[in-house]
């Protein structure tokens, strides 16, 4: 997860994925007005946008989706299971492939396969440093976070988070240097060195050094993490808390009373914290925003974030100072959506 986002215009439209009715249902961004579904295939949960088109992750299938700004689909196969979240560096899309083992790379442009990267078992969140020279995709059985060259389309090595770890969220920092997983097993926050140096050189398969720099622990059943310049946090989702560490891991405060807390954001000079069982947002100092149902994702849109309430089949335009928007009913299961 990063944190960001664009001024809305009023001509921009929200696609989401709704992984239980297998479409991508559109809605106008200024007042949620429905504008139709596009049928993608199975199981979609990440959007992503590329070459002027809006590309679909489907879990149930071996293919992306790729929609065309006039509803003309194309199907770009991945040749494994389970396409699940996408990175973009030097104008390609990197796709996990969670039942594959394997980061698909596509072309965004001809709509091709160009090749496949074996990596660790389950792949799942893969984080793009900040020039673009390496991707990091966490593995959920492997215990590790695979280090990625993306021009050379090779795995030149892996960081080992530990004996039995399950890496969830992978994040970068600002700088590049420095790294951080999370591992739901083991319910902590591992930093580990990020710089080119550090991990797999000369085509190596495992680092030259240990590249982790440390860890701490953190809320039960942690998922993902966010992290800013000086701050990373991890919000525990198994007990309502959220951890806030400074860059080397050192504690700050450990924030407490929220229900399910999935994601955070940075608006109007406050962190918003995303929860899964509760219906609002709740800032870290105590605001709070009420919401039309609990959120599972939320997409940052300015000073608004887009909300997808997952299990309530509905998606909200929620502004922080203004409270919620609309709230348009969707298909089954809506999940992360993207602004187009």
């Amino acid at each position: 997860m990063t944190e960001g986002g664009s001024e809305p215009r009023s001509d921009r439209l929200v696609a989401v994925p709704c992984e239980g009715d297998d479409v991508l249902a559109l809605f106008a961004l200024a007042d949620g007005e429905p504008l139709g579904e596009v049928p993608v295939g199975s199981h979609p949960v990440h959007a992503t946008t590329a070459a002027g088109r809006t590309f679909v992750t489907t879990m149930g299938e071996r293919a992306v989706t790729a929609v065309d700004p006039d509803g003309a689909v194309s199907r770009i196969e991945t040749g494994v299971l389970g396409p699940s979240h996408f990175a973009s560096a030097n104008g390609e899309l990197f796709v996990s492939c969670t039942a594959g083992d394997a980061l698909a790379v596509v072309d965004p442009e001809s709509l091709t396969l160009v090749t496949r990267i074996g990596v660790g078992a389950e792949p799942h969140e893969v984080a793009v440093s900040p020039d673009e020279g390496r991707l990091y995709a966490g593995s959920r059985r492997a215990g590790v976070v695979d280090v990625v060259d993306p021009v050379a389309r090779d795995r030149p090595g892996a960081v080992d988070i530990g004996a039995g770890a399950r890496v969830q969220g992978v994040a970068v920092g600002p700088d590049g240097d420095r790294g951080y997983a999370v591992d739901q097993a083991g319910d902590r926050v591992v930093a580990f060195d990020a710089s080119e140096d550090c991990v797999g050189r000369d085509g190596a398969d495992a680092p030259t050094d240990d590249p982790v720099i440390g860890a701490a622990a953190v809320g039960a059943d942690p998922y993902d993490l966010v992290v800013t310049a000086d701050r990373v946090f991890v919000p525990g989702r198994g007990d309502g808390v959220v951890h806030e560490f400074d860059s080397d891991l050192g504690l700050v405060a450990v924030h407490e009373g929220f229900d399910r807390p999935v994601d955070l954001f940075e608006i109007g000079g406050e962190r918003w914290v995303l929860d899964a069982a509760a219906a609002g947002l709740r800032s870290l100092s105590g605001g709070v925003v009420e919401t039309s149902a609990p959120g599972l994702v939320a997409t940052r849109v300015g000073d608004r974030l887009v909300v997808s309430h997952y299990d309530d089949d509905l998606i909200s335009l929620v502004d922080i100072a203004d409270g919620t928007v609309w709230t348009a009913e969707t298909g089954r299961y809506p999940f992360g959506s993207v602004v187009v």
